[in-house]
């Protein structure tokens, strides 16, 4: 069974192979010692746990994406439905970034069209019981 560590350096790894060239490129964009992306794919180090926070602004996630942590402002359990969605979403890690994102805002603006038609149609069914 693969630690915590291990998940949050594959998911890294993942990161860095689906948006850059080459672990040079990552290495020169973060300004980063030469070989210290290696070293991580080696396992000689985990340097990266204490990069996290600049490493999550940098992919554009949350720290909490990054150690896979399911996060709610309300404190309670996911519901089966939202971990379908998130476990969904996070498949989309090897997109490049505008596909990702233009993922994102696709199922944000259906979701929005939804909420919208509900309303309409509960505003309609309020204005037929007024009548």
């Amino acid at each position: 069974m693969m630690s915590d560590i291990e998940k949050i350096r594959e998911h890294l790894l993942s990161l860095i192979d689906s948006e850059f060239e080459s672990d040079a490129a990552f290495e020169r964009e973060m300004e980063l010692a030469e070989k210290t992306v290696n070293n991580w794919r080696r396992r000689r180090s985990s340097s990266f746990m204490r990069m996290l926070p600049a490493i999550s602004e940098r992919f554009g996630v949350t720290v909490g994406e990054l150690l896979d942590l399911p996060l709610r402002d309300d404190g309670g359990e996911l519901s089966d439905d939202e971990l379908e969605l998130l476990t969904l979403y996070r498949k989309t890690h090897t997109l490049p970034k505008r596909m990702r994102l233009a993922l994102k805002d696709t199922l944000e603006s259906t979701i929005n069209m939804y909420l919208a038609a509900k309303d309409s149609r509960s505003r309609a069914k309020d204005d037929k019981h007024q009548l």
